[in-house]
């Protein structure tokens, strides 16, 4: 008797889960897909493209975040000292700060943002999220304009970028349509591994969401210099030495007195 009341129960509870949706914060796995899956950093590097496409719902708009780890920062503080030189006035330290962030939206979701400015924060992405989430240690009065430069240093280094309206989307095709964006990445970028993600939007809410993983790594003489930097530091230190004495020497060929060009 007992057990025929827990099987109703059971039956009862699977029931209304059943007839229950999810609730409109869940999300689903979006397909997605990227290229190359590794990117080699040689000699000549200069940046790449990174490929980004799958499929959404038909009536929804796509937000690609293409980041690397968090890490911290000690740069250098600058301003007029008795109001007169400009110099350095001390370190300033930034901790989570994302060591890439490029933000690549669709032409949709860019107006919905630009009519209700909060979305950005409501969902937690871009670079407002960014000056919230980043911890400075200075005086809070100065904070919000360090937060600001550091974004600009990291826009002007090509490590932080907002993209809106470069995701194109395909026919659709039923209840889907495909997407496809070109990620531009930088030259600056380190070798270590990365993120994609691609999240799914309707009406300022997440609906869906994929992360995947790309690689970064040296190769070739970038490769060999930094192998040898953290492996054998005595001969590295050597061999810097040396580059250094032979490209004086070099010059000094051409321009100085090997060329007749010194002091008489």
């Amino acid at each position: 008797m007992i057990r025929n009341r827990i099987w109703i129960s059971i039956i009862i509870i699977t029931m209304f889960f059943m007839s229950h949706p999810q609730p409109a914060g869940s999300t689903v796995s979006v397909k997605m897909k990227h290229e190359p899956n590794l990117i080699t950093i040689g000699a000549f590097f200069n940046g790449t493209q990174l490929t980004v496409s799958g499929k959404v719902a038909a009536e929804n708009e796509v937000v690609v975040i293409v980041s690397g780890k968090q890490e911290e920062l000690t740069l250098k503080k600058k301003g007029k000292a008795l109001g007169l030189l400009w110099m350095n006035l001390g370190d300033v330290h930034f901790k989570k700060v994302p060591n890439l962030y490029l933000l690549y939206c669709s032409k949709g979701m860019m107006e919905l943002a630009a009519s209700e400015p909060k979305t950005w924060e409501q969902l937690g992405i871009g670079f407002e999220s960014l000056k919230k989430e980043m911890e400075i240690e200075v005086p809070q009065a100065e904070r919000d304009d360090l937060a600001q430069e550091f974004l600009k240093l990291k826009q002007n280094q090509g490590l932080y970028a907002s993209r809106p309206g470069e995701i194109s989307f395909g026919q659709k095709s039923g209840t889907e349509k495909s997407f496809k964006t070109a990620v531009w990445i930088p030259p600056r970028i380190l070798p270590g591994e990365y993120q994609v993600q691609v999240m799914e939007i309707h009406n300022g809410i997440i609906e869906g969401s994929s992360v995947d993983r790309l690689k970064v790594k040296e190769q070739g003489i970038p490769s060999m210099i930094s192998s040898m930097a953290f492996n054998h530091s005595l001969f590295y230190g050597f061999f810097a030495v040396l580059i250094a004495v032979s490209a004086g020497l070099v010059m000094d060929f051409f321009f100085g007195t090997g060329k007749g060009g010194g002091a008489h």
